[in-house]
Parts: structure tokens; sequence; C-alpha cells
């Protein structure tokens, strides 16, 4: 298994170095660290580094990420993108959040994050 870490910042003047040494701390090595520099309102399938990430993740991996909001421009798009990864056997977990979907407690953060994407949508 290899801890694969992704930062993303919206303009060159904000600095990922909270993001970076939250996933260096992590244990997540610096040559497996994706950087970003995006808006928010891109969907992760346009991000450079994540591409690079995706392509270079496999089965048992695991994408670590300083928020769980770092990995998508909306709640909608941060759950689809979870579940991408999870459906290739690539485990997610979001350091300052708490959210790991392999256990118990990320399982039921997720699930409220679902629950809420869903009534956000049942009301447009």
């Amino acid at each position: 298994m290899t801890l694969l870490g992704y930062t993303r910042v919206s303009t060159q003047l904000q600095d990922p170095s909270l993001q970076r040494n939250a996933l260096l701390a992590a244990g997540v090595a610096p040559e497996h660290i994706y950087d970003d520099v995006i808006t928010g309102a891109s969907g992760a399938a346009s991000r450079p580094a994540w591409a690079k990430l995706t392509a270079y993740a496999r089965d048992g991996d695991m994408v670590v990420t300083w928020r769980i909001d770092r990995l998508g421009r909306s709640l909608i798009d941060v759950l689809q993108t979870v579940a991408d990864l999870q459906a290739r056997g690539i485990g997610v977990r979001s350091i300052s959040d708490g959210i790991d979907p392999s256990t118990p407690t990320g399982r039921l953060m997720l699930g409220l994050l679902v629950s809420c994407a869903r009534n956000s949508s049942d009301k447009l």
C-alpha cells in the first residue's frame, strides 16, 4: 500500500505548506504528494495533479488529504470522487476532519455527508 497525498489551493497567492506538512506528518512520502493550484470551481477530473495521482494509484493504495473538501468543488463532487476511488479499491483518509471510510466512524461521517448532499439536491 502506498500513501498518496493530495493538496489543492485556489491561487498562486495561497500557500499549500499547511496541507503538505500535515501529509508528511501522516506518513506520506514527499515524492507521493500531488499539488494542484486551481480554483475550487474545477471538478476533480479537470485537475492536472489529480489526474496524475489517479493514473498512478493502484488497488490497495490510500489517498490522504488535509481536508475532505480538497477532493471536489461541491459535496456531491467530493462524494463522487470518493466513490470512484473506492470502486477501484483505493482508500481515502482526510486528516483534519477524520474521515476514513474504512472505519465505522468514517463511514458514518461519509454517510452523513451523503444525507446532507441528498437533502440539498432535493431542494434544488
